[in-house]
């Protein structure tokens, strides 16, 4: 039971340095692409850690080839992004291997390397629910 303005409301928060909340800034679209990509690729991160290798993940970005190898995609919801000319994928050594490049990935999309991409994606996704009106 809280009373607020009350007693025992302020005993809950003794010893601690309550502020205003600062109002946060309007995000641009482009930001809300950015981070969205980021929280996925931190998802993809604790699907690769060691301890989670032997679960069962929905939505996985990589595969794992016929010689044990893994190949890593880097998607923005379910589209493949492109990392260079015509290559939209990643082979990697091992496990390890994958959580390097989805790390470096990270680095690339908190620098805005992947920002226009991103814009095309949400303009064809955009697209098709118009087009289903």
């Amino acid at each position: 039971m809280s009373i607020i303005n009350g007693r025992r409301s302020q005993m809950a928060f003794e010893g601690l340095k309550l502020v205003a909340a600062p109002k946060q800034a309007p995000t641009d679209p482009a930001s809300k692409r950015r981070q969205r990509l980021i929280m996925q690729i931190d998802h993809q991160l604790y699907m690769a850690e060691p301890e989670n290798v032997g679960r069962k993940f929905r939505g996985r970005w990589w595969t794992i080839d016929i010689d044990g190898k893994p190949t890593l995609s880097i998607k923005y919801g379910k589209v493949p992004l492109e990392l260079a000319k015509g290559k939209h994928a990643i082979a990697c050594g091992d496990m390890a291997g994958v959580v390097d490049a989805l790390k470096k990935a990270r680095e690339a999309a908190i620098d805005g390397t992947f920002d226009s991409q991103l814009a095309t994606v949400s303009e064809q996704v955009r697209a098709r629910f118009k087009k289903g009106r």
